[in-house]
């Protein structure tokens, strides 16, 4: 018996791609960035984001 199965959304996506051979932008850091790295910073010299929680209020 075959099996059926059809894409979870029905948007395709794709996922972004840089340029290659970018470097941290951090004095002195010559992290080389992935491909898939959006950002100008290697993990270590990123802007810690914290994502609100839905339904708690913080405070500032």
């Amino acid at each position: 018996m075959p099996v059926h199965a059809e894409r979870f959304t029905s948007i395709e996506r794709h996922t972004p791609l840089n340029d290659g051979g970018r470097v941290c932008e951090e004095l002195d850091c010559g992290t080389q960035l992935s491909i898939y790295n959006e950002q100008n910073f290697c993990s270590r010299h990123a802007v810690m984001v914290v994502p609100r929680m839905r339904g708690k209020v913080l405070d500032d």
